[in-house]
């Protein structure tokens, strides 16, 4: 059983390595640096053990339907600790400092297609028809109502 990983808000930079390392393997022209990375309003997390970046998560100030909503981005968890729960614990200390930050709002995401089912256990609903992302894949846009 592995630890409980520290979940802390970080600047962008400590997860860029993870980012790449996770969602742009075997892509080293394609930047993990997202649009909305460095907008004051966007919460990186990270999860630490040991004091090493596990896993991470963004959120970025947006909107979903003409209403104020999060937008989840750049979820990762490091191979060896992906299935060890991880990515469902940064989602419950998301939602605690997100809720922190103002009025609950709703989430979404663009999940790849194999990741689909890790937010669907979580609640989450798929509001699209499958769809491509040129160079990383089929997805789903999937929507989390506030609770």
């Amino acid at each position: 059983m592995q630890p409980k990983p520290e979940v802390i808000r970080v600047p962008v930079e400590r997860i860029l390595p993870l980012r790449q390392k996770i969602l742009r393997a075997g892509m080293p022209g394609l930047s993990a640096r997202f649009d909305g990375d460095e907008n004051p309003t966007t919460v990186h997390l990270g999860a630490l053990i040991d004091g090493a970046i596990v896993g991470c998560v963004t959120f970025l100030d947006s909107t979903y339907e003409g209403s104020p909503a999060w937008q989840l981005r750049g979820m990762a968890v490091d191979a060896s600790y992906q299935g060890g729960g991880i990515g469902r614990i940064l989602l419950e200390e998301g939602k605690r400092i997100l809720d922190a930050v103002g009025p609950r709002r709703p989430w979404w995401c663009n999940a790849r297609e194999g990741a689909a089912g890790f937010y669907e256990k979580l609640g989450w609903k798929k509001v699209s028809d499958r769809f491509e992302i040129p160079t990383v894949g089929p997805h789903y846009r999937m929507l989390l109502s506030p609770v």
